[in-house]
């Protein structure tokens, strides 16, 4: 829980950010409205929609803040008005369909949160037909990076102070996308729009987006700036820019390359960005005018253990874990307690961790994950 307070008090003290919503909200949201929050939080936005006179908000979250909004629409005496669902949006299900979806989960670099996987489902499932998303835009702009701090964050696995036996992992360091308080004078280019993407829209398996950017100041070429632009609804747009003064002063995306090269001013950078709808999957090239492309993929990043390698091509069988939690979980029959359950584990299968107490705490985490009363 406290990882979900710290979290989202600082969602909820991002400059601008509350006006910007509760603006679209009283603009797009129509008295008796029903709404669907995805990936509600403390279900602040849910409660924007209330007050302006929706009839309805399902506030869906599978973190532990849905009980802290739970709570709080409880204090507030709004819980006949707001339903609470302890739960992924993929898995949840709402008794009829919505008037509109709103979600918060835009990252870094608009895309990076899982946003489009998830209002893509949801409006299939979840929203009447012509009903409204919020945002339904999403506009990616990218800037050329210059700069020690971004640089030094990227070459961190090489310093000095790490002993060398690491220094391999420098690789996979520079595959990462890093969260990045960009100012002004760490740009090297001026932005440029690489895409946009619309989230009432069916929307492909992967995206590709292509830019060139001009270099505006000599120096060193570390790798890209990006951030987003979202339209919340009429004229209300929200983004994170490091260039503008209204912005909701979210970090922005950086995406380093691997070998840093000196640029001048007036040269051209070729950029492709390539990404997955859930978010996950990010690879960026980056080509000078004349020079090699270089290619980076936070796919690289994943260091895959010997069982991912294998494929899956032979019979598979369930690994010491998952036999565990299929046992604990076969005592899950309607009349068991979960006292009961960890008392019959205790007698029958004490050797499912090396030590009691192990076994004990895998007991209760399987069944407070995946078991309800």
């Amino acid at each position: 829980m406290s990882d979900s307070l710290a979290e989202h008090v600082h969602y909820l003290g991002l400059a601008n950010r509350s006006d910007l919503y509760r603006s679209a909200i009283s603009d797009c949201i129509a008295p008796d409205d029903t709404v669907a929050d995805l990936g509600c939080g403390v279900g602040v936005l849910g409660i924007f929609c209330l007050e302006v006179g929706a009839s309805h908000v399902w506030g869906i979250d599978s973190s532990d803040a849905i009980y802290l909004a739970q709570e709080t629409v409880r204090k507030a005496g709004l819980d006949k008005h707001y339903t609470c669902i302890a739960s992924s949006t993929f898995r949840a299900e709402l008794a009829e369909p919505v008037d509109a979806l709103i979600c918060d989960h835009i990252g870094y670099f608009g895309i990076d949160y899982g946003i489009i996987d998830m209002v893509r489902d949801a409006a299939k499932r979840m929203l009447k037909p012509g009903g409204a998303i919020m945002p339904d835009k999403l506009v990616l702009q990218i800037a050329g990076v210059s700069s020690d701090a971004c640089h030094e964050k990227a070459a961190a696995w090489s310093d000095d102070i790490v002993p060398k036996v690491f220094h391999w992992i420098d690789e996979q360091a520079r595959n990462t996308k890093y969260p990045h308080e960009f100012a002004p004078g760490e740009l090297c280019s001026a932005p440029v729009e690489l895409g946009q993407i619309t989230l009432n829209a069916d929307t492909p398996e992967y995206f590709s987006f292509e830019a060139e950017i001009e270099i505006t100041s000599s120096g060193r070429f570390d790798g890209l700036a990006g951030w987003f632009k979202s339209h919340l609804g009429n004229d209300v747009w929200m983004t994170n820019s490091p260039l503008d003064p209204n912005g909701i002063k979210r970090s922005q995306a950086f995406f380093p390359i691997a070998r840093p090269f000196d640029v001048q001013r007036g040269d051209r950078i070729s950029v492709t960005i390539r990404a997955r709808p859930e978010g996950n999957f990010l690879a960026w090239d980056i080509t000078p005018r004349g020079g090699p492309t270089q290619k980076q993929s936070n796919w690289a990043t994943t260091i895959l253990a010997e069982a991912d390698r294998a494929t899956l091509d032979g019979p598979l069988r369930l690994n010491d874990n998952a036999q565990a939690s299929q046992y604990i979980l076969s005592l899950v029959d309607g009349q068991r307690t979960a006292a009961q359950i960890e008392e019959t584990v205790m007698r029958d299968r004490p050797d499912l961790m090396p030590s009691q107490q192990g076994t004990r705490n895998l007991v209760r985490d399987i069944l407070k994950r995946c078991a309800v009363s």
